[in-house]
């Protein structure tokens, strides 16, 4: 009887709670959008296997094998059609390499292409591509769970070499996150690598440290310490990449040495001074914002910002980051952040996504302040929210948000929530022994929920500072339960609209087609337009800066590009692949209404060469996919 009088009591004040938080009303706004989920039909689908650890963990076995769907977008064999690489965690269970035929229909390649992995150790959770070598073709890094994780180098005929050994990038841990940037701008491609679980514990017997492996463990005290403010997880790793296939460990010279629980990892420059900064999303304690010191110290390292009121990041956030994002959501010309988190309506409603505004605060370290305005603008209830991304669904120019969410799907009569919190109460916010947990058994924790596409609208206030969305996910045809994790998003069939492919977890992935511009089987006029750039570095052309020597890599990551019309600017920075299990296409997508005329189109290569296209040449890009060479004024129509 206590029992139920406390849940009752509980669940009355955090309903309340999720009441008082709601966000102002914009669902009068009518946006036009709509997908059609065409996985099984154009050859891309995939069953993502869970990963399964010893006996010793069955009681949250759920929990711990909640993640590894990944999904990488990628050229990988430069015909222009954007590929997909899709992860699988079971033992034994390959990975897939789907070709893209050129019309958004795709082969299964794994085998020819030689990338499966099959996890014959461990478990894969997440895939980027870069290319490395600068070769003009991408290459693939597999992160893993208790298992070496691995770089593919692209021979250049569609299939690949593994050289993680030779390259120094075979690190053995629990990996679930990576991008590739160029931190020091010297047109070769880094790896930034973020860890979960700590890769060595003390073994209950002998007292020394020695590998945490999952599936034959030494001890059950592998969890995090709190749930806010554990730092006893993996240490992430920053790769800098030396050229000729050689990278070495940099992550304690810059100045990386937080170890906590590291979900994803994002990079960009967020205070406009022409270095990446970073971004990472931990799990059960505070995220890292790390300013870039290239532009004033000659050897660039990372510098942790602290804000007055002592919080480490960007602000109070809420403990549990799940993903990072960045884009220019209000087109003001700086990137803002959007980081997934936790909010349940019935437990949990004090938490919830964060979308973080980018603003000038000359008190604040680097001159820039973020805030977090997701509540009030409609786009803080993600539910448990993993893989989130950037994206111009409607080709209006304004930038969309897709989120996926669910964490175990189970007995929705047996909730996991409320014994989550029975246990923090006994513990006293000890966790980390995994025999402490309550069983999980069939409950459900958060489970049958739809993803949320926040679809950015003209606010109605005419004063407001702030952009404005619409939740509007089952209307435009999303409607799975599936519990995603990794998003794609890539204009996979190349009409000018961009598409998503979702990885679902221990489910069928998702390949939502981007069907806004059509009726039927006819092309209407949708009143859009779009312009697509492919960016082309040219590490071989350095410009001298000062005393020192900056390049762009040949994928261009951290390319920025402005483009300007006679009513606003839009801005694009090109990702080396960014958000939970996530990666999008290099390539980048603006658009805008059919009433708006270019006046000009600005690159900014890494290298510091500033390019501009005006008028007529800006013009000519319209409705096109263009490739464009760094210092060059030809254009290639794709």
């Amino acid at each position: 009887m206590i029992y139920l009088i406390r849940a009752t009591l509980m669940t009355i004040a955090l309903a309340a709670g999720y009441v008082w938080l709601q966000p102002r009303d914009q669902k009068s706004q009518i946006v036009e959008v709509s997908f059609v989920e065409q996985a099984q039909d154009a050859g891309c689908l995939n069953v993502h296997s869970m990963v399964r650890l010893s006996d010793r963990f069955e009681n949250i076995m759920p929990w711990l094998s909640s993640v590894g769907a990944a999904a990488a977008a990628g050229d990988y064999n430069g015909d222009g059609a954007v590929d997909l690489y899709v992860t699988n965690s079971g033992r034994g269970d390959s990975n897939r390499l789907f070709r893209n035929r050129g019309d958004g229909t795709f082969e299964d390649v794994t085998e020819v292409a030689g990338v499966g992995c099959g996890n014959p150790e461990g478990a894969s959770m997440h895939a980027v591509w870069g290319d490395i070598d600068n070769d003009g073709d991408l290459d693939l890094y597999v992160v893993k769970w208790a298992e070496a994780n691995t770089l593919f180098e692209n021979r250049g005929d569609s299939t690949f070499a593994e050289i993680s050994a030779d390259a120094g990038v075979d690190y053995w841990g629990y990996g679930n996150a990576a991008t590739f940037l160029d931190y020091d701008r010297d047109g070769l491609l880094d790896i930034l690598l973020g860890n979960y679980f700590a890769a060595q514990v003390k073994d209950a017997d002998t007292g020394e440290m020695v590998r945490n492996n999952l599936w034959k463990p030494v001890t059950t005290r592998v969890m995090h310490e709190t749930f806010t403010h554990a730092d006893n997880g993996g240490r992430n790793v920053l790769y800098r990449n030396l050229g000729h296939g050689r990278f070495e460990d940099v992550s304690k010279t810059v100045g990386m040495t937080f170890t906590g629980w590291t979900l994803s990892v994002g990079s960009g420059d967020l205070n406009n001074d022409g270095w990446p900064d970073l971004y990472l999303a931990n799990d059960f304690g505070p995220d890292e914002y790390y300013l870039n010191t290239g532009a004033t110290e000659s050897v660039p390292r990372f510098r942790l910002v602290v804000d007055p009121q002592g919080h480490p990041g960007i602000g109070d956030d809420w403990w549990k980051g799940m993903n990072v994002d960045m884009g220019d959501v209000n087109n003001d010309g700086y990137l803002d952040i959007y980081v997934t988190n936790i909010l349940e309506r019935n437990y949990k409603t004090d938490e919830g996504n964060m979308l973080w505004l980018n603003r000038v605060d000359p008190l604040y370290p680097g001159g820039r302040r973020f805030f977090n305005i997701a509540q009030q603008v409609g786009t803080h209830d993600g539910g448990w929210g993993w893989g989130g991304k950037f994206a111009d669904f409607n080709n209006d120019g304004m930038l969309d948000i897709y989120t996926v969410n669910g964490f175990v799907t189970g007995d929705t009569n047996q909730n996991y929530w409320y014994a989550i919190q029975e246990m923090v109460t006994q513990t006293k916010n000890q966790t980390a022994n995994a025999t402490d947990w309550p069983v999980m058994g069939t409950r459900d924790l958060s489970g049958h929920e739809r993803g949320r596409l926040f679809m950015q609208v003209l606010s109605q206030d005419t004063n407001a500072s702030e952009p404005a969305f619409v939740e509007m996910a089952e209307r435009a045809g999303i409607g799975d339960l599936y519990n995603g994790r990794g998003i794609a998003v890539a204009d996979f069939n190349l009409d000018g609209w961009l598409d998503m492919y979702i990885a679902n977890q221990g489910a069928p992935s998702c390949y939502y087609v981007n069907r806004t511009g059509e009726r039927g089987d006819k092309i209407i006029s949708s009143g859009k337009t779009y312009v697509s750039l492919q960016l082309v570095g040219r590490p071989d052309q350095p410009v001298s800066v000062g005393p020192r020597r900056l390049a762009s890599t040949v994928d261009a990551v951290g390319a920025r590009v402005t483009l300007t019309t006679d009513i606003r600017q839009q801005m694009r920075e090109v990702q080396g692949g960014m958000g939970f299990s996530s990666q999008s296409q290099h390539a980048l997508h603006f658009g805008m209404r059919e009433s708006e005329t270019i006046q000009s189109i600005e690159i900014r290569w890494p290298s510091g060469r500033v390019q501009h296209f005006e008028a007529h040449a800006a013009r000519d890009m319209l409705n096109c996919r263009v490739r464009i060479v760094e210092g060059s004024n030809d254009l290639t129509k794709l």
